[in-house]
């Protein structure tokens, strides 16, 4: 009977202490959409692993609550058809706790840059922030469907399915920016810097209008937003970073005042490189930059429901090196600002309002005062932008209807002066001061036509005026086209429309086509003998070229079980009019080793086909792999292939995390290029495979550090699209310091 006794008890205390982690808690909070702010029923809310039977359903009102037994933080995930899903790490959160949910808009993906990315917020983006040193180039590029033009170590080009800048709509907050560069070399993306960014949003097509403007797709940066707290509130970080190929140093700082009626986020950065060695040990001149950053958002409650937001951007760098051409930069510097107005809830039509006015000025000044040119060079570029928008959902009798109105204003002049040895000092406009008018509308809306079908329709047109007043710049036109009065206008606009259908909460396929008549970049109107380094022709513009249109089709697939979710693409662009430089061999170059005169010129048509895979696959509760795979293919009316496309490409990656620590190898490769075009100086380009180690360790509550290897076996490599094939960094030993209060 003792012994009997003696084991109940032990048994008691085993299951007593067996249990002893176990905690009772209650979770509720509401879900919400991120479009419009409404609040979300419907939403299937599962815990950790178990994806097979949900926990609890939310309510019309959004809201939703249930009871969570357990030792560890839960992980939740949010799923809704029609809305991508949402995976949140629960850590005591305040009750109710607030659930933002996107939608599953076609072709469009959004990174988000700072948050608390490696604790599940969003695990796909955590994969994009690997350490506190990652540039906006290093996050662009490794997403689908994108690859970047390298001619330096520095503002690298971003590319979109094959398609350059001059067809990318590129944004600071939705606003309009005109690089100042006339080659290229100060891409808009180059003017912030992931500390000061909330997220990035790229938009694969023109399905929808407010991310691609008058182009064929379109990238978003989103500046770190300012909040503000019921309680007052005043925090803090900073960071320091160190890279090896090229004794590169990185110094960020940020600092948030919150109050209940105002809040301020002001983020500063520093980051300067040397020449950085290759794979083989060599260095590359001439790679080298300086840069500081500054920015400042602001927001004050001025109701309920409304705030007025205030923001503010530097960027300045200095001694910029570019190996792969014949000058450098000696100052790019821009200024950006923007003041907005934004309202919920302000009648019974208008759901949202969200207005804005803004002006921005960037300078950029190439010279070759450090290279060893026989005939010098200076080319000094400037741009103005003033504009607004007007954004607002609207309720028309239970239709959501999505409307914008966009007004833009920018002057554009760029100039080159010749020293030639032995002779006056040669003087051009390579941009003749040109004021360009941009005003647009745009309509959408989408409905669920059936419980499992939905509807999506955009439409949008708009006005594009150019002119030139500048005496010099209109004679040098009228060289090649004498009865040209200096005006231009031209209208623009576009339709696209889309079905998806969501046969299980696991599934959804889409269909999608849009037209688009994009406007033209001032370099294909109004260039005057701009040397483009990659082919070796000085370009001239046409002011009467026919604006370029393209038909695009895509076919999306979406299944995500909870453990993987795997998301294919494959898309078509028909383009009527492409738009190319082609030699004219009546013309005499201008710069000295220039092969010729191109002017850009109509081809009756082209083609970009193509497709795009994302796998996501949770293999344990610690760890995770995602792979990318992208493919490209182009070719002209002629069946030549279109210059500068990506070969076929990947990557992998896999993460092992803990609670305050992680780990991730990856594995970044490409096929050869055969596809090329020898008259826009392309040449074949070998394969690659490229391996990188990374990982992240939380010291203490206030302390973090990020190290890793990138490119560990020292691969002398180069991607296709870098000019010149100048070679990517070799072995690279990072660490990076984090600390806050």
């Amino acid at each position: 009977m003792n012994k009997i006794i003696t084991i109940v008890i032990v048994m008691f205390l085993v299951l007593l202490n067996s249990q002893s982690g176990f905690s009772q808690k209650k979770i509720e909070g509401v879900v919400y959409s991120s479009h419009d702010g409404e609040a979300l029923g419907d939403v299937k809310v599962y815990v950790d692993d178990n994806t097979s039977k949900h926990v609890c359903i939310s309510k019309e009102d959004g809201s939703f609550d249930f009871e969570y037994y357990g030792s560890k933080d839960p992980l939740l995930t949010f799923r809704r058809i029609g809305y991508l899903s949402k995976s949140i790490l629960w850590k005591s959160e305040p009750s109710p706790f607030k659930v933002v949910m996107e939608e599953n808009l076609p072709n469009s993906e959004e990174i988000i840059v700072n948050g608390t990315l490696k604790e599940g917020d969003d695990m796909l983006s955590s994969f994009y922030i690997t350490s506190n040193l990652n540039s906006i180039d290093e996050l662009i590029s490794k997403t689908s469907g994108m690859t970047i033009v390298k001619r330096g170590n520095f503002a690298s080009e971003p590319v979109i399915r094959g398609m350059n800048s001059d067809r990318i709509n590129i944004t600071i907050n939705g606003m309009k920016i005109q690089s100042a560069c006339t080659d290229k070399m100060d891409p808009v993306t180059s003017y912030a810097e992931t500390d000061n960014l909330k997220s990035i949003s790229i938009s694969r097509g023109s399905f929808d209008a407010d991310h691609c403007g008058n182009m064929q797709s379109g990238i978003d940066l989103k500046l770190k937003d300012a909040e503000t707290f019921e309680r007052t509130d005043f925090s803090g970080s900073f960071s320091a970073g160190y890279l090896s190929v090229s004794q590169g140093n990185n110094l960020e700082g940020s600092f948030d005042l919150n109050t209940p009626a105002f809040g301020s986020a002001v983020n500063f950065a520093y980051r300067s490189s040397g020449d950085y060695k290759t794979g083989n040990g060599e260095v590359v001149p001439y790679s080298g930059f300086n840069k500081i950053n500054f920015s400042n958002t602001n927001i004050l409650d001025v109701g309920k429901n409304s705030s007025i937001k205030a923001d503010i951007l530097y960027d300045y760098a200095w001694d910029i090196g570019y190996p792969a051409l014949t000058m450098d930069v000696k100052d790019a510097e821009a200024l950006i600002t923007g003041l907005e107005f934004e309202s919920f809830d302000v009648s019974s039509f208008i759901r949202e309002l969200d207005a804005r006015i803004y002006y921005n000025k960037v300078t950029h000044i190439m010279d070759d005062s450090q290279r060893d040119n026989r005939i010098k060079m200076d080319m000094p570029g400037w741009t103005q932008t003033l504009g607004a928008y007007l954004i607002s959902t609207l309720d028309a009798g239970g239709t959501e209807l999505n409307a914008k109105a966009d007004f833009s204003l920018v002057n554009a002049k760029a100039e080159m002066t010749m020293y030639v040895p032995g002779s006056i000092p040669m003087y051009m406009l390579t941009w003749p001061d040109v004021d360009k008018t941009d005003g647009t509308l745009s309509l959408g809306t989408t409905k669920q036509l059936l419980s499992k079908l939905s509807l999506s329709v955009n439409g949008w047109g708009g006005f594009v005026n150019t002119s030139i007043d500048n005496e010099i710049g209109m004679g040098e036109l009228m060289i090649f086209y004498p009865d040209f009065t200096g005006k231009d206008s031209r209208f623009v606009g576009g339709v696209s429309a889309g079905f998806r259908y969501f046969p299980s909460d696991d599934i959804s396929a889409g269909i999608n086509y849009s037209f688009n008549k994009r406007s033209h970049t001032i370099s294909e109107q109004y260039a005057f003998y701009i040397f483009n380094r990659l082919d070796s022709y000085d370009y001239v513009g046409d002011p009467y070229l026919k604006n370029e249109t393209v038909n695009q089709f895509e076919l999306n697939v979406l299944a995500n079980t909870g453990k993987l979710r795997l998301e294919t693409s494959a898309f078509g662009y028909f383009f009527s009019d492409y738009i190319l430089g082609e030699v004219n061999e009546s013309l005499s170059a201008m710069t000295e080793g220039s092969r010729g005169v191109k002017i850009y010129q109509n081809i009756p048509s082209a083609k970009l086909l193509g497709f795009e895979q994302t796998a996501d696959y949770q293999i344990s509760s610690k760890f995770r792999a995602i792979n990318n795979i992208q493919y490209t293919y182009g070719i002209d009316n002629l069946g030549e292939y279109l210059p500068q496309i990506p070969p076929l490409m990947g990557s992998l990656s896999i993460r092992f995390s803990e609670q305050d620590f992680l780990v991730q190898a990856e594995t970044v490769w490409a096929a050869a290029q055969r596809n090329v075009n020898e008259i826009y100086g392309e040449s074949q380009s070998p394969s690659f495979v490229v391996f990188n180690l990374r990982g992240s360790l939380k010291l203490f509550e206030a302390l973090s550090v990020d190290a890793g290897v990138e490119n560990i076996f020292d691969m002398l490599y180069y991607e296709h699209l870098d000019w010149q094939q100048i070679p990517r960094p070799g072995r690279n030993l990072y660490v990076s310091l984090k600390t806050g209060f």
